[in-house]
């Protein structure tokens, strides 16, 4: 049975491709490059896949394993910069598995709806994965991050100190709400800033020694937290001042609501 490829087709798909998993390899392994350079190596990966198109004789197997590997490498030498073979082979078996994740995914998809043959579906399936991808990581190193740096607006005049910065803890069991607005409430340290306000709310909590104690509360204009893979604005937060230490150790200054994790 022979078969028609569209050389074109193959190096459109692929560098697409391509462009996702270095994309999404750079994410998993934390790597700071240009996408200049991820372009310029998905561009070469692209030409490599056609090349294994080409006819191939008795050993096409294998020259689909070598020029695979061979290409692969390329495509991370150019991408990273990379020295060392442990990181090298770490790279590769990386990338690996977000090639079975992304194209395998996509495969199964584009297999399922029965019209394998059309492009355009092809690379519609891989950018959506590509981006549900990269939203899941994000997610889950948000939830994972235990301590961030938090810059919090008081909306106080110009003349006055306007916005400070703590660090935070990301409490994932906290969940403390003013009663009448069903606010999700983050706790602040009194001593770090005392907030004078015209409207202030009270909230209730348990800790030990105190079955039930009073906080005041007050809604701050903007919070924005600092992650690695950038940064998180939340407007109108409400903030309980806490009268005491929040830790002995004095590594953190806040509570962080895990409501405030989700953009809006």
């Amino acid at each position: 049975m022979k078969y028609e490829v569209y050389l074109d087709t193959v190096f459109l798909i692929q560098f697409v491709l391509n462009y996702c998993v270095l994309m999404l390899t750079a994410s998993f392994m934390k790597l700071i490059t240009s996408r200049l350079r991820i372009i310029l190596a998905a561009f070469v990966g692209a030409g490599g896949s056609c090349l294994m198109f080409l006819p191939g004789g008795s050993g096409a197997g294998f020259k689909f394993v070598v020029i695979f590997g061979v290409i692969t490498f390329m495509m991370i030498r150019i991408a990273f910069q990379v020295r060392g073979y442990k990181l090298n082979l770490l790279m590769f078996l990386t990338i690996l598995a977000v090639i079975f994740l992304l194209g395998g995914a996509t495969q199964w998809v584009v297999g399922s709806v029965g019209v394998s043959g059309t492009s355009w579906l092809w690379l519609t399936f891989i950018i959506v994965f590509y981006n549900l991808l990269q939203f899941a990581l994000k997610k889950y190193r948000r939830q994972k991050s235990h301590f961030v740096p938090v810059t919090i607006d008081l909306g106080t005049e110009e003349e006055m100190q306007n916005k400070i910065s703590v660090i935070a803890l990301i409490d994932s069991g906290n969940r403390l709400r003013e009663e009448t607005t069903g606010k999700p409430v983050c706790i602040l340290e009194n001593d770090v800033f005392k907030i004078q306000t015209t409207k202030n709310y009270e909230v209730t909590y348990h800790s030990l020694g105190n079955r039930e104690a009073k906080m005041q509360a007050f809604i701050v204009p903007e919070i924005v937290i600092h992650f690695g893979e950038g940064d998180l604005k939340q407007k109108e937060v409400m903030i309980a001042s806490y009268p005491e230490k929040i830790t002995k150790k004095g590594s953190y200054h806040m509570i962080l609501h895990p409501a405030y994790l989700k953009e809006d």
